[in-house]
């Protein structure tokens, strides 16, 4: 705008709420505009660049006929692009699992929980207070309706080598984000029973140990670190580090008597001492 050097702008947005501030420092002049209401969102720049040019003494610019048009052809494009919307979709094509199989929460690190429920038969999407119906696209994948003012998210399922539904994956921001689902939450009291001293085959003895700082099972064998068992199923558990290792406790009429370990290669008994 002019000769002034507008500085790039900063603004700031969320639902409902819409703010930008700029400045040009060779002048000394700067703008600070709110808007209320999302279809408004625009306005920022409409009104910080006519105020500009009235404090400039510029002649002005129809910015808001200039925005309205540009707005009008996004809309015009996104509503053709909408219509091909599913064009790569594989027909008569089922998901691997149950529906229930589906349901869950989910964790990502930075995007927190993504809650996947069932109602009346219909998987259902809350995402950060986001909440839509899903409809099966293709494969492992589920679609929410096209909304107008949140758009359309798109979750495809990930099994593990066991065939069960633990991962979901959504495109966020730049990337692909991987919510993975988060693990039972077992009673103190269990998982004390779980905790002692098992030996292989072999004769060769290690522990199951109970931590208090963080209420977690870990394998211990001499001279190695410690290995964190993560809750799967029932007395199921996995590690982090080998998706296809599943240890099982064995539980006899109320007695731990083993513990099983089951990978690619077959299934190790290891007794309870």
């Amino acid at each position: 705008v002019g000769s002034g050097v507008l500085r790039p702008h900063v603004a700031g947005d969320i639902d409902g709420f819409h703010s930008q501030v700029s400045f040009m420092p060779q002048k000394r002049i700067g703008v600070i505009v709110f808007v209320i209401g999302d279809h408004r969102a625009s306005l920022y720049t409409t009104v910080s660049y006519s105020v500009y040019e009235r404090l400039l003494g510029l002649d002005q610019t129809p910015w808001s006929d200039r925005w309205l048009d540009v707005r009008v052809k996004g809309k015009k494009a996104g509503k053709e692009a909408r219509a091909k919307a599913g064009t790569e979709r594989v027909p008569d094509t089922k998901p691997s699992h149950p529906l229930a199989d589906y349901a869950g929460d989910y964790e990502h690190p930075a995007y927190g929980i993504l809650k996947i429920g069932l109602k009346d038969g219909q998987l259902q999407f809350d995402f950060h207070k986001l909440q839509f119906p899903m409809t099966h696209f293709h494969y492992e994948r589920f679609d929410t309706p096209d909304d107008e003012r949140y758009g359309k998210w798109s979750v495809n399922f990930v099994t593990n080598p066991q065939g069960d539904v633990d991962k979901a994956v959504m495109s966020l921001d730049e990337a692909e984000a991987v919510f993975t689902r988060k693990p039972e939450t077992l009673e103190p009291k269990l998982l004390q029973r779980l905790a002692g001293t098992y030996e292989t085959a072999t004769g060769f003895k290690f522990q199951v140990v109970l931590k208090e700082e963080d209420r977690s099972l870990y394998l211990v064998f001499p001279g190695q670190p410690h290995e964190k068992l993560i809750p799967y199923k029932g007395l199921k558990f996995r590690v982090q580090e080998f998706s296809d290792l599943v240890f099982e406790f064995v539980d006899e009429n109320g007695q731990i008597k083993a513990l099983k370990q089951r990978d690619p290669s077959g299934e190790y008994v290891f007794t309870r001492k």
